[in-house]
């Protein structure tokens, strides 16, 4: 089995996403007795040469020596070559393609490539900016009710000190004389 890891950057053209066969295996590609086939990652057959208008998706086209498909994913590619004088021939070719624009810690999903993956950057960056509006909204919230706490304080000591003046003052200088 060969492993070929690749970038999505590097496969990607305008017609899709184009994963080809090594160069040294196109010679038997071409031979009758050889029998290739294209599979996602979990197994399941997206694509074979032999009859190309039956396509799975992600697969868009097939041809003997590559296979464009709709998205960048994992692709497992096989070859098996069986013919009448006894000669045997197999070979898996396993294409780890990596979306560089994904962000993950976890260094065992780095060659993983899900839309989950692709978008988590984006759910981080509003999850945060979210965040900080929450805390700049309760941040005037809690001021607002401050200042009220603050104006409250100010009219009792206002209205005490008016309390207090009238206490201060003879009762009897208040009597009108007639």
């Amino acid at each position: 089995m060969d492993i070929i890891n690749v970038s999505c950057a590097e496969i990607q053209t305008p017609a899709g996403f184009v994963y080809v066969i090594l160069p040294v295996l196109l010679n038997h590609t071409n031979n009758p007795d050889c029998e290739q086939s294209w599979y996602s990652q979990d197994g399941h057959l997206i694509a074979d040469p032999s009859n190309p208008l039956k396509l799975i998706d992600p697969a868009m086209a097939v041809k003997s020596d590559r296979l464009v498909t709709s998205r960048c994913v994992n692709l497992n590619h096989e070859i098996i070559c069986d013919s009448a004088d006894g000669f045997h021939f197999s070979r898996e070719i396993v294409f780890r393609a990596r979306n560089q624009t994904a962000a993950t810690p976890n260094s065992d999903l780095l060659n993983e490539v899900t839309p989950d993956l692709q978008h988590s950057d984006q759910f981080w960056w509003l999850l945060a900016v979210f965040i900080i509006v929450l805390l700049i909204v309760l941040f005037f919230l809690i001021c607002l009710m401050k200042r009220k706490t603050i104006f409250r304080c100010f009219q009792k000591l206002i209205c005490q000190r008016d309390d207090d003046d009238s206490g201060n003052r003879d009762p009897e200088a208040a009597v009108q004389m007639i």
